[in-house]
């Protein structure tokens, strides 16, 4: 088990990174602004920190610098909201181990930290004890017949079953009927957008492992999502490889298995 401080003023990135750190078997510490962050830094002697590039007070290079001056080599991702090569350019040259785009959701997150660690033990433990017994199920919700074709044949490649709605409305159907594990949900669909889809699976299964496909411009929105209590985000053009370790990740936190039969 790692520990691993999250420093990010968001309060819904920072709950939703931490949570999902802790699922997979990390000791998660988190803190709001820069100055809390190196206080923690110090106490806690963290084997890596998650930093946000925007801060009150002190900026995220401001901070960078400050654990530098102490921990020559502790790992240190930087999470941004902007895509700007020069400013990753200039964070790496600065010590920085890792630097990622927020609008990528949490998965690139996750796989950092697995490459940077290795899996948790808690984590490894289960995969090793997973015996499932049968497929997991994975309903993709999108209205881009490209997009649809594309997460089916990549999805059941991987040994998931998949089941496709085209409109909001046949994805609540679909829902209800299918049992999926997973609800991949685009946030703009016809009849029902993504987001009243996810409300109303909610609202009729509390548990239900919602992920939503969003547009590059569309973090605002998905982050109101992660606070109406989706897991995740991936954004169009779609990484299929993050969008595996998320999937995976999620089944893995519910006790499912590290995966498809």
């Amino acid at each position: 088990m790692a520990r691993i401080l999250v420093i990010d003023d968001d309060g819904i990135a920072r709950d939703a990174l931490g949570a999902f750190l802790i699922r997979m078997g990390h000791e998660a510490h988190a803190a709001a602004d820069g100055a809390g962050g190196l206080a923690m830094f110090r106490a806690l002697a963290p084997d890596l920190v998650i930093l946000d590039r925007e801060l009150p007070a002190l900026t995220g290079s401001q901070v960078l610098a400050k654990i530098r001056e102490t921990s020559p080599s502790a790992p240190v991702v930087i999470l941004t909201g902007y895509d700007a090569p020069e400013d990753e350019a200039r964070y790496l040259a600065g010590g920085a181990t890792r630097f990622l785009s927020k609008g990528s959701g949490l998965s690139p997150v996750l796989k950092a930290v697995e490459e940077l660690l290795g899996p948790a033990p808690a984590a490894s433990a289960r995969t090793a004890e997973a015996r499932p017994t049968a497929k997991r199920r994975v309903l993709v919700a999108d209205d881009d017949d490209f997009i649809r074709a594309l997460l089916k044949r990549f999805l059941s490649g991987e040994g998931y079953e998949v089941a496709l709605a085209a409109d909001g409305g046949e994805a609540v159907s679909l829902y209800a009927s299918f049992r999926p594990d997973v609800l991949l949900l685009d946030i703009y669909m016809p009849v029902r957008d993504g987001v009243g889809v996810l409300e109303e699976v909610l609202a009729a299964d509390p548990a239900a492992s919602v992920m939503m496909i969003t547009g590059n411009q569309d973090e605002e929105l998905a982050r109101r999502c992660l606070e109406l209590g989706a897991f995740d985000y991936i954004a169009k053009p779609l990484k299929l490889d993050m969008l595996s370790v998320s999937l995976k990740a999620r089944l893995l936190s519910a006790g499912d298995g590290a995966g498809p039969a």
